[in-house]
């Protein structure tokens, strides 16, 4: 006979457990990650409680438990479904919110436009808009990097996304989706999301008119790529998405584009901005390994910068959570988790479990010098089929700012300390004070190298 366990678990009496998944829902709505990180030192790495709107939720913050999750069958843990409130935002048709094998098909279209030489071809454009947006710093103030760092990827993304180039028509492109991103990251959606059974997400007019906008904005520029008679080779990833084509010679739908736009455009620019913001504020109070970076620029190496873009990532994640769903009752560790249980991966904790990682709260990117970080123990990214599509997009996007940047500024500290994580829960966690640093040219300029 098998003995069935269950995870640890916060007071939930059962007549009361409505009233208590309240209350733990307001709970990490105010104390966010630090209260998670308490609750997983007091019961350990495998908690499970009651979140109203959500269910039963099982937070992990095991590497060992997270390469089970990630390494699951699709038809076991059900990825879309574990992503919560982001499906409302990114549209049901996302590839990030659909299941297997729909989504595998999605991703393998979505794959050309993210890496190889479409990466390298993107380098330029990169550059110019970091140097264009440096040019708007102020020299004797500090620049507030997380504000800076959004309105840089923005322009990034609106680029490389739609090819535009004109000042206007970026800003056109990128102004409805960036109020998207505004309310994604809002706390009115994880609470409709969580009522999302009494209708409050049908009702919300706010994100209707949204996707009006959007869609006046990306369905003619689809319908003007489908309708050109001998068109030029696609360099955006727009023109790629709409010349896509599977093995077995299928394209993507408008409707599918278009969600899959919406996700590019908000996981592409939020997340790169915010990491941007917590390496530029650590380069600013580490000197040194500032100097280090910079050392690399116009060598054709990157392997320093991106160690310090991996010990960033894994110290900050930009996302600090990932879920799945158990689709049947699913055996995690030693312990029995009944269908309909949401698994939360808890990515900041497990980015410094103490058993993989030495001094696991000190920032030091040696430990990444000629070491690939473990692929379960090191998760900004998430894992397996679910893994983030934009990954190599974002080192290629960081590193390329990070040698602008240093090419011609020297960043300096604004506050004795480096910046702290914002207490309130959020989809990304941010500085709390907006990685403010000093901008200062250098003396002596670095040349760049693609």
């Amino acid at each position: 006979m098998v003995t069935v366990m269950h995870p640890p678990s916060l007071p939930s009496p059962p007549l009361m457990s409505p009233l208590f998944g309240g209350l733990y829902a307001a709970a990490y709505g105010v104390g966010g990650q630090p209260l998670v990180r308490r609750l997983v030192h007091r019961y350990g790495p495998v908690v499970a409680l009651p979140v109203l709107g959500y269910g039963r939720v099982v937070a992990v913050a095991d590497p060992a438990l997270a390469k089970q999750v990630f390494t699951a069958k699709p038809d076991v843990l059900l990825g879309g479904e574990g992503v919560g409130p982001a499906a409302a935002i990114y549209g049901r048709r996302s590839m990030f919110v659909l299941e297997e094998p729909e989504h595998l098909r999605r991703r393998k279209l979505l794959t050309p436009p993210l890496h190889g030489d479409a990466l390298r071809g993107y380098v330029p454009a990169i550059e110019a808009a970091t140097r264009a947006a440096m040019a708007s710093w102020p020299t004797g103030s500090p620049v507030r990097m997380l504000d800076a760092g959004r309105e840089l990827t923005l322009e990034v993304i609106v680029q490389v996304i739609f090819g535009a180039t004109e000042t206007a028509e970026i800003e056109r492109l990128g102004a409805p989706f960036a109020e998207l991103l505004e309310l994604a990251l809002s706390p009115e959606t994880p609470i409709r999301y969580a009522a999302r059974r009494l209708g409050a997400l049908r009702s919300w007019g706010t994100l209707a008119d949204l996707t009006r906008r959007i869609d006046q904005v990306v369905r003619p520029l689809i319908a003007r790529r489908r309708a050109a008679t001998d068109p030029p080779r696609a360099t955006d990833v727009l023109g790629m998405l709409v010349d896509a084509r599977s093995e077995d010679g299928d394209g993507l739908s408008d409707d599918e584009i278009r969600d899959d736009v919406i996700t590019l455009m908000l996981a592409g620019h939020e997340t790169t901005a915010t990491t941007l913001a917590w390496l530029v504020d650590l380069l600013a109070h580490h000197p040194g390994v500032q100097d280090r970076v910079r050392a690399e620029i116009g060598t054709g190496r990157t392997e320093y910068t991106e160690a310090v873009i991996n010990e960033t990532l894994r110290l900050r994640p930009p996302a600090p959570l990932t879920g799945r769903m158990t689709a049947q009752k699913y055996r995690l560790g030693d312990y029995t988790l009944p269908a309909g249980t949401r698994i939360v991966l808890l990515l900041d904790a497990i980015n410094r479990d103490p058993q993989t990682y030495r001094d696991p709260d000190t920032f030091d990117p040696e430990r990444f010098v000629g070491a690939r970080p473990d692929p379960y123990g090191w998760v900004p990214f998430g894992g397996g089929l679910k893994r983030c599509i934009g990954a190599g997009f974002s080192m290629c996007e960081l590193t390329t700012i990070l040698h602008t940047m240093l090419a011609e500024a020297e960043l300096r500290p604004v506050d004795r300390r480096p910046d702290s994580p914002a207490t309130h829960a959020a989809p990304v966690i941010v500085p709390r004070h907006g990685a403010r640093v000093h901008v200062a040219p250098l003396s002596r300029r670095t040349e760049v190298s693609a």
